[in-house]
């Protein structure tokens, strides 16, 4: 028996050492594949990240065209009516101008007495007054007008 307690005793012995060599095994393949994981990980969370980066600058330029489409006409119409105001305000002071000197003729005139009425006369309604038939004549044809 005692043959087959020593085979039974390197039996067991070789089993260790199989056992061991299979954990080893076993553990050398999982630090492989772990490895493996993590860089395949690390490339993965590499490339989303690059494409949020990108998406995200795809999506500033789209904020940004939008943006200017909105600015540039609002822009353009304010540019524009601020003219518009300049405009009619010159032409607005213009005719206050006008109105004013128009305003100191008649003034003038009512000073000096003036109370001529003017008429159209005639077929091609041509501007005519009253003439002071008993005032003298000038020279030229002159004759002074009714009512001044």
């Amino acid at each position: 028996m005692s043959e087959i307690s020593k085979m039974a005793t390197a039996f067991e012995q070789r089993s260790k050492e199989q056992a061991e060599n299979t954990e080893q095994a076993v553990k050398s393949a999982l630090k492989k594949h772990e490895h493996a994981l993590l860089l395949a990980l690390s490339e993965s969370e590499k490339t989303t990240s690059d494409a949020i980066r990108a998406q995200s600058q795809r999506l500033k330029r789209t904020a940004l065209s939008s943006w200017m489409a909105v600015a540039i006409p609002v822009i353009v119409t304010l540019a524009l009516s601020a003219g518009a105001i300049w405009a009619m305000s010159w032409y607005m002071n213009s005719q206050v101008e006008q109105i004013l000197n128009h305003r100191a003729t008649l003034e003038r005139l009512a000073e000096e007495g003036a109370e001529i009425q003017l008429t159209y006369c005639g077929d091609n309604r041509r501007l005519c007054a009253k003439i002071d038939e008993s005032a003298q004549t000038y020279q030229g044809g002159y004759r002074i007008l009714e009512g001044y």
